[in-house]
């Protein structure tokens, strides 16, 4: 469901990416909780768990790119970052997937539900001066 979000959006990280990040996530979490139980060492599952962002956060590293234009009338230099909510996006998909894996099904659908109504209806981009300020009075 987020993935089409993305790729509705025209996004680089759209269905498969999500789903594959999600399940990826998800069996990381099913294998440190069940792979270590007849071992003769104890293991602390949440050590895997706990790595999973960290890798995920390199994918969405990926993502991320940094522009710089200029503006032909003023000639200043403008940068702008791109690629930043795809990212974040990817991050709580992880998320999910660590939750699906941990049998937390009410807390990973309540965050699907959020984030949907987060990239559905939220602000796209929030700038400094806002030309469009309807109490200019120029």
């Amino acid at each position: 469901i987020i993935g089409w979000e993305r790729r509705e959006a025209d996004r680089p990280a759209g269905i498969r990416t999500m789903a594959l990040v999600s399940l990826g996530s998800c069996l990381f979490a099913i294998c440190s909780t069940f792979a270590f139980l007849d071992g003769p060492m104890s293991w602390d599952s949440s050590r895997v768990a706990a790595a999973i962002p960290s890798g995920v956060g390199f994918l969405g590293a990926g993502l991320i790119f940094k522009q710089e234009s200029r503006d032909e009338e003023s000639g200043e230099n403008t940068h702008s970052v791109h690629g930043l909510t795809t990212a974040a996006s990817l991050w709580l998909c992880a998320a999910v997937g660590i939750a699906c894996g941990g049998q937390m099904y009410f807390a990973a659908t309540f965050c699907v539900a959020l984030m949907l109504v987060l990239l559905r209806f939220g602000p796209r981009h929030v700038s400094d001066d806002d030309d469009d300020d309807d109490d200019d009075d120029d």
